[in-house]
């Protein structure tokens, strides 16, 4: 069994805080292009552009492309999961809930990756990290409070958002397990190509119809999405996979909201009130409850390292 409480490095830690970041900055720019492009055609592009660039560095590293059916074929379900579910969930929802609501949702995934990690990879999640995931979820839902506003189109968006974050937090179990076994370029590209042919496919099945407007907005828009925000996140977040716990990373997620609303104030002069600044309070206090937890001891690290066959862990 794995277990999840050891100290994490200063070098993991910055790591995840600009994966959080790069999260944040997401339903934004989602907000911004929307008038311009269909939701899941523009989440297609996003993708499509995001694992073009990934694999042209693979190829301009001089990385070689080897893979067997079955690797393939759990790239497949990432890319459905992770990049076609996730990304639909998110691109859908934002269109029908603000932004600061959407991302609060959003990180409800790090909950359900916990339960799928606990029963795929038999991670034991100990007491103090499982407090920290409880508290900083706490804090996300006070965040999310001044905004609970209840109707057709709000409820139908946390659907479609909530949707996104079971296949983001599915996604992210699978990448788990293939964290460190195969080439980080040409896995996550052709995850995301594959995944952008899903969301393409969703598209032409709902009608969206093929009309972009290529503004300077949606232009700005679906670069920042494509290439920091997807290709350089998850270029981070699958090397962070491959050397710390799956529930440690996921806590740093309920920083995104955190950020989120620091870039609220600065780009659109947005205001806390007194009950998101407890929110932020309690939402830090989950993090810094799991990122303090204890080491693990000397024998659990053996383990892990026996149970890593061929560079994937069971």
């Amino acid at each position: 069994e794995l277990l999840v409480g050891q100290s994490l490095s200063i070098r993991t830690v910055a790591g995840m805080m600009l994966v959080a970041f790069l999260w944040a900055i997401c339903f934004p720019f989602i907000v911004v292009g929307l008038p311009d492009a269909p939701p899941l055609l523009f989440a297609a592009l996003r993708a499509l552009l995001a694992g073009l660039c990934l694999i042209l560095i693979a190829v301009g590293k001089g990385r070689r492309i080897s893979f067997s059916p079955r690797r393939f074929l759990m790239l497949t379900v990432i890319g459905f999961s992770y990049t076609g579910m996730g990304l639909g969930g998110m691109f859908l929802g934002a269109g029908k809930l603000g932004p600061g609501l959407a991302t609060v949702l959003a990180n409800a995934q790090p909950l359900f990756a916990a339960v799928l990690a606990l029963f795929i990879f038999r991670e034991v999640v100990t007491g103090r990290v499982f407090a920290g995931l409880i508290v900083g979820f706490i804090g996300v839902v006070v965040l999310a409070t001044p905004e609970m506003e209840f109707g057709n189109a709000r409820f139908t968006g946390a659907v479609y958002v909530l949707v996104g974050a079971i296949g983001t937090a599915f996604g992210n179990v699978l990448l788990k397990y293939q964290a460190g076994s195969d080439d980080i370029y040409w896995s996550m590209g052709i995850q995301l190509v594959i995944g952008s042919a899903f969301l393409a496919i969703a598209s032409v099945g709902l009608g969206e119809g093929m009309a972009i407007d290529w503004t300077w907005s949606f232009s700005s828009a679906i670069f920042v999405l494509a290439i920091p925000a997807t290709a350089l996140m998850v270029v981070l977040w699958y090397s962070l996979l491959a050397s710390a716990p799956l529930n440690s990373l996921n806590s740093f997620t309920f920083l995104t909201p955190v950020f989120g609303l620091v870039i609220g104030i600065l780009l659109f002069g947005e205001t806390f009130s007194f009950v998101e600044i407890i929110g932020i309070g309690i939402t830090i206090m989950g993090l810094v409850i799991v990122v303090k937890a204890p080491r693990q001891p000397a024998g659990a690290s053996e383990v892990r390292e026996q149970m890593t066959v061929a560079g994937r862990p069971y």
